[in-house]
């Protein structure tokens, strides 16, 4: 079985949502509220998430912000980021802050599975 994932979302509802799909297809899933709580939740996690699945509006310390921490940190540096985004430019975001991929919002369960399964590290 694969390592766990980081769900970095503001909306509870849907972060709860993304959560209960991903446990539900196997994943052992950690959720944060924003990325201050996701940079928090990284340091006390006892095995690295696999894949970050990272929104990229929300208060306190937003997607990109997130995304630059956390490649100061080597341990965390190559921890591919999926981002998901209601924006019209998600790719050119995702692009900019060195993401593995984007999907749009709202997100298919079908398609969130299969970018999981292909953008977790080996």
């Amino acid at each position: 079985m694969t390592g766990p994932l980081l769900v970095v979302d503001d909306d509870a509802d849907l972060r709860e949502a993304l959560e209960e799909v991903l446990r539900d297809a196997g994943y052992s899933v950690t959720g944060a509220i924003n990325g201050k709580h996701a940079l928090d939740v990284l340091g006390d996690m006892s095995a690295l998430p696999v894949l970050v699945l990272l929104d990229m509006m929300m208060p306190v310390l937003d997607g990109a912000g997130f995304a630059r921490a956390m490649r100061q940190v080597p341990a965390w540096r190559d921890i591919p980021v999926l981002v998901f985004s209601a924006s019209a430019n998600a790719r050119q975001v995702a692009e900019e802050i060195g993401a593995c991929g984007h999907l749009r919002k709202p997100v298919d369960v079908d398609t969130l599975l299969d970018a999981v399964r292909r953008h977790q590290a080996a």
